[in-house]
């Protein structure tokens, strides 16, 4: 018992072609018998086509699957549609002739744009078979291509006639389809490649059963680029690869595929971002790929963490960005987001303090900044005259005077980025410094940028 087809509503875009395709088709039927190319043929024969029609039909769905759509003909002949895949290498070459202007006088240039594709757009071959097939007469068809000119689809028509001169009275369809999905390149002249060309450039006969012409090089091309991406995306999902952080075997349902084409398994992209933004690293939070460097997009890592976790990256990556930029500054009363003048000044929107973004204390126009030294000596001068004055009373900038001792220790060693100003101490290592916030590079015994390195210092 034949299972049951499962019945799916046709979009009227296709409801639409299905029926200019068969009024072609009943048309070019029609136009034969007037003209008597396709003569009565006597009953017992034509139980006996409509036996071997069905046998075909049964043969055709069972080999060509989903590739193959049969149409409800109201006139009790049989009508179909098959997607002819042509077979083409791993990666075929296509060459679109392409014209860019030159002046303001309407000349252009021409020029090839190359680029590789996996997978072609099916040919769509529409039959519609007489009571005289098989035995009189061949199937009425038409043939649609969205990458060939109409001129190189009537070649190919006139071939299909010419397979059916060497066999009439057989069953032709299966040897059409297998001829176009073989031979249909070559017989075009496609041998190394596909070549689109402007149409107004191609000259021949055009066979009215050539259906579908280029309408221009660009859409021509964007039809071709769009199904090779999406066949090669269905055929990246239906198979099994390699993670290359845990080098564990997935379905690659379970992959993450980054704009750059890496592609890592969800659970370790994941684990990957999510420890970046524990750690606060998140202008380290790139594509793991070694050298790669590739962007992971906002949308993919809020899949990837979670609310919590991607509001926390938005946070750091505004505070990293910020201190990142040169005139931007924290007010050290409240910690607003401040602009730096050129002098070295800013003040605050919140508090409005204004202070020196050198030394982080009150404006002083006219004076040069205080030296941790300096504030160390006027802390002691101040903490001497207050313990003599009132004794047993807690002085109030012991605070200031212990973190102003435990700045000057750190920054014994430290030098300052000349991009963010942040203080940078080296543990071990070279002079070539890689400055985390800002993301820029120096060499650690100038301080200076490596744009303007002196080439006295020893980097390495």
């Amino acid at each position: 018992m034949e299972s049951p087809r499962a019945e799916r509503e046709p979009s009227p875009e296709a409801v639409a072609a299905e029926s200019r395709e068969l009024a072609v088709l009943r048309e070019m039927m029609l136009r034969a018998r007037r003209e008597g190319e396709d003569p009565q043929v006597p009953d017992e024969q034509l139980r006996s086509n409509d036996q071997l029609q069905q046998d075909e039909m049964m043969a055709l769905e069972a080999i060509y699957g989903d590739n193959i759509g049969i149409f409800c003909e109201k006139t009790g002949l049989r009508s179909f549609e098959i997607h002819v895949h042509c077979e083409i290498p791993d990666d075929l070459s296509v060459s679109a002739e392409l014209f860019q202007d030159v002046d303001d006088h309407d000349l252009k240039s021409r020029f090839l744009d190359t680029f590789s594709v996996q997978h072609l757009p099916p040919m769509s071959l529409t039959c519609l078979m007489p009571q005289s097939y098989p035995s009189l007469h061949p199937p009425y068809f038409t043939l649609t291509v969205q990458w060939l000119d109409s001129v190189k689809i009537s070649s190919l028509c006139d071939m299909l006639d010419s397979i059916w001169t060497q066999q009439p009275g057989q069953e032709i369809l299966y040897e059409w389809v297998q001829w176009l999905q073989s031979y249909a390149l070559s017989h075009v002249g496609f041998v190394d490649g596909i070549v689109i060309r402007q149409p107004d450039m191609m000259i021949g006969p055009v066979d009215v059963r050539a259906v579908g012409e280029i309408v221009s090089v660009e859409s021509a091309v964007q039809c071709l680029i769009s199904y090779n991406e999406e066949r090669c995306h269905e055929s990246f999902l239906n198979g099994l690869h390699d993670c290359m952080i845990c080098f564990s075997e997935h379905p690659g349902l379970d992959f993450i595929k980054l704009p750059c084409l890496h592609y890592y398994c969800r659970r370790c992209m994941e684990t990957y971002s999510r420890m970046h933004v524990k750690e606060g690293t998140v202008m380290e939070l790139l594509c793991p790929g070694d050298k790669c460097q590739g962007v992971i997009p906002p949308n993919l890592l809020k899949r990837l963490l979670g609310d919590a976790d991607f509001e926390r990256w938005e946070r750091l990556i505004l505070e990293r960005t910020l201190d990142s930029m040169v005139d931007v500054t924290y007010c050290p009363r409240c910690g607003t987001v401040c602009l730096e003048d050129e002098e070295n000044n800013a003040q605050c929107s919140k508090c409005f303090f204004s202070f020196c973004t050198l030394c982080r204390e009150r404006r002083h126009i006219g004076d040069i900044c205080m030296t941790p030294e300096e504030k160390l000596l006027s802390l002691q001068d101040r903490e001497k005259v207050c313990s003599s004055s009132s004794s047993g009373k807690v002085d109030t900038s012991t605070d200031l005077f212990n973190e102003l001792v435990s700045i000057k220790e750190a920054l014994r060693d430290a030098v300052p980025c000349p991009h963010c100003r942040i203080a940078i101490s080296r543990v071990s290592g070279c002079n070539h410094m890689h400055c985390r916030n800002c993301g820029n590079g120096f060499c650690y015994d100038c301080g200076e940028p490596l744009d303007y390195h002196r080439m006295y210092c020893t980097l390495f």
